[in-house]
């Protein structure tokens, strides 16, 4: 079996890195031959040439896209200049025919994202099947603006099917329009065996850590609100690193809050770091203060590598069990739930080997591989 995979962005983020793993188990376990297409070349082409994967590079458009800037003058700069290129896509994904891909041998389309169409017109002119994966929620993280006319019926008609990476994301987008006998529910997986179990110090501290972008929509000025309001025996123990790239006006209104609240020797920048896996070792809670994401990656991330995790809506964890929940935006559960971790260390370290262990029962990469590989044989059935 031969399959096409299109993706979105290079492995820095969330989405991207997901697919990679998922790539590389899909051949290594069940013999699907990938070939890879990109937006532009990056370093997922230079790992796809390190691994002896088939790939190339062509520029293609969204039809949809979220408004992540504080500013809305911004966003809406952005908008017209995607839209912009929407049209002129509508031409230019004419060539992909041409790119130097054997149609002939491709059995399965799979998309990475729902807001690219490349694989859509590839379907519509080849007769290839095509698998839609969603991996973010319908205007649940950020405002999402449609540029295809009857976005949601032209997504239908160009899918055999859709992945949805939780039950969350099914019943977000069936309720926007998808078909729901389409949508097949597959989580993602994460490889727990790259995680190293986090280091247990005696040092008196607790070091929270929050990784992925840095802008409004993740949250992290919630947690930093959140340690302003901790008593002064905790306050005095927490410290917090953000891993990410930032969005810059977002950035600046943190880096004010940080400066007015005196917290300068408490939050650190990190910006972005390639090995997730090596770090959080370092690290005692990981936080998902996200408003909505679809699956939360780094939730799974956080508990492979044996911390206590704290997060906003996910499927992953039980409160009190195998995590610790609380609403976006309640700044004072957030705060209520650091405390925990701070004042009941025995307590935080169970939840957090149950969460450890919960990744590696059933949030595997080879789960995530196998129920993926049988629904590319459903889709080639039904076909025939």
């Amino acid at each position: 079996m031969k399959v096409l995979y299109i993706s979105t962005a290079d492995y820095k983020y969330g989405a991207a890195k997901t697919q990679i793993d998922m790539i590389l188990e899909l051949k290594n376990c069940f013999h699907v031959i990938p070939v890879v297409l990109t937006k532009k070349h990056n370093a997922f082409n230079d790992w796809c040439n390190e691994h002896g994967i088939e790939n190339y590079s062509y520029w293609y458009r969204d039809i949809m896209a979220g408004s992540a800037y504080s500013n809305p003058i911004l966003n809406v700069a952005k908008h017209i200049v995607k839209y912009l290129l929407y049209l002129r896509g509508a031409l230019t994904q004419k060539g992909i025919l041409k790119c130097g891909i054997n149609w002939r041998e491709i059995d399965i389309i799979h998309s990475n994202h729902i807001r690219i169409d490349i694989g859509a017109y590839i379907s519509r002119k080849t007769g290839i099947p095509h698998i839609w994966h969603i991996k973010e929620l319908n205007k649940g993280h950020v405002k999402i603006v449609h540029y295809k006319p009857h976005c949601y019926q032209y997504i239908n008609n160009n899918a055999n099917k859709f992945i949805a990476v939780t039950k969350q994301v099914k019943d977000y987008w069936c309720k926007a329009g998808l078909e729901k006998e389409k949508v097949e529910i597959i989580y993602e997986g994460v490889d727990a065996e790259k995680f190293i179990r986090r280091q247990r110090r005696n040092d008196g501290r607790l070091k929270l850590v929050c990784v992925g972008r840095i802008e409004k929509s993740k949250g992290q000025l919630h947690i930093l609100q959140a340690m302003s309001r901790l008593p002064d025996d905790v306050k005095e123990k927490v410290t917090l690193d953000l891993i990410g790239e930032p969005y810059p006006d977002y950035f600046r209104e943190l880096q004010n809050f940080i400066k007015s609240n005196k917290m300068e020797s408490k939050v650190n920048f990190k910006g972005y770091c390639k090995n997730i896996p090596e770090i959080l070792k370092e690290y005692d809670v990981g936080i998902l203060a996200s408003k909505g994401d679809a699956f939360g990656t780094v939730t799974a991330e956080y508990m492979a590598a044996g911390l206590l995790t704290i997060a906003t809506y996910t499927e992953l964890a039980e409160h009190g069990k195998t995590g610790l929940r609380y609403n976006f935006g309640d700044i004072d559960q957030l705060s209520k739930n650091i405390c925990f971790a701070c004042r009941n260390e025995k307590d935080a370290e169970k939840i957090a080997v149950q969460g450890k262990m919960e990744i590696g029962k059933n949030y595997t990469i080879n789960k995530n591989a196998a129920k993926v590989y049988a629904l590319y044989k459903k889709v080639l059935k039904n076909e025939k």
